[in-house]
């Protein structure tokens, strides 16, 4: 019997049916997606980056994303990115200035990336749009707010212009700022959350020409809300939200969030093929349109100059 079960072992190695470790089923890697407060347009860059993704062969099987949507606040997303850290994330991908300044300073095992984040480079989570200078690079957002704040004066002549932000959030902040330079009188309201929304925007519109939107998360979550309430007192609203001016509002200079998520989609696919976040430079968004709502102006009695209409795109 002894010289039996030896002459199958002596068979099994000829064969390589015994005496072979079996490889370990290398598991799927995983791309954590974070999208604050779950807005839209944070889902349509992810769904757009998942395309990517799935067109450069990463797709089910090849690779698991992993989506969070956390609260707003800083404290929500950063203990979604520990979770997809501690969770072995190949990547971590955030959505929106308030979840990369969140992270920012975060020392996170995983490669950062961003996708419509107003201006990484004054938020301070890169370096320079071309020398990220640590493991992070992704999107901008960025529109000319100087030419939109141009566009809306020429057509209403407001004087005073109220503007919905949330403190502390940087990319509101950021764009409060770049307004105050637009040479009206600036009245702005510190909306906390969504629930104090459209309270804020209804005590504008009694005291200003025009009401400016700015990408507050909580302004974000009550955007046709607030158009509502400001076109009940008769005054326009812009703002650079995508889809804004399809609620209602006047003007609109939008970068789209499609395309966002594609050129983030990009960047995760050179990563996930053995890139280096900081080699990567901070892409800009092209695809920047001037949304204008003639409907709008013509229920507040306004007329939209020929040059603003040649520059830009009429909503139905």
């Amino acid at each position: 019997m002894k010289r039996l079960l030896l002459m199958l072992l002596a068979a099994c190695c000829t064969t390589g049916l015994l005496l072979s470790t079996p490889r370990p089923v290398a598991a799927e890697p995983i791309l954590a997606a974070i999208v604050p407060a779950d807005l839209p347009r944070y889902k349509e860059a992810h769904k757009a980056m998942a395309q990517i993704l799935e067109t450069g062969g990463f797709g089910a099987g090849k690779l698991k994303i992993m989506v969070q949507a956390p609260n707003a606040d800083k404290m929500s997303i950063v203990n979604s990115a520990r979770r997809a850290d501690s969770a072995g994330a190949a990547i971590i991908v955030v959505y929106g200035s308030r979840a990369a300044e969140s992270l920012a300073s975060e020392p996170l095992k995983a490669p950062l990336l961003f996708a419509d984040v107003y201006d990484p480079v004054a938020l301070g989570v890169v370096k320079s749009l071309t020398t990220t200078g640590a493991e992070v690079t992704g999107a901008s957002s960025k529109t000319d707010l100087d030419s939109l704040a141009g566009h809306m004066l020429k057509i209403t002549g407001a004087k005073t212009i109220g503007v919905l932000y949330t403190k502390d959030e940087g990319g509101a902040e950021q764009q409060l700022a770049e307004l105050k330079k637009a040479g009206v009188t600036i009245k702005a309201e510190n909306v906390r959350n969504q629930g104090e929304a459209v309270a804020a925007a209804e005590k504008l519109a009694g005291q200003c020409d025009a009401l400016y939107l700015t990408e507050s998360i909580a302004v974000m979550q009550q955007g046709p809300a607030i158009v509502k309430a400001a076109l009940a007192q008769k005054k326009p609203v812009f703002s650079q939200i995508p889809d804004l001016v399809k609620a209602g509002a006047l003007l609109g200079l939008e970068a789209e969030p499609d395309e966002q998520g594609k050129l983030v989609g990009v960047h995760a696919l050179q990563i996930l093929q053995g890139q280096k976040a900081h080699s990567l430079p901070v892409r800009s968004a092209k695809k920047i349109t001037l949304m204008i709502n003639p409907g709008t102006a013509a229920q507040l009695g306004l007329t939209i100059p020929p040059d603003v209409l040649s520059a830009g795109q009429a909503v139905k």
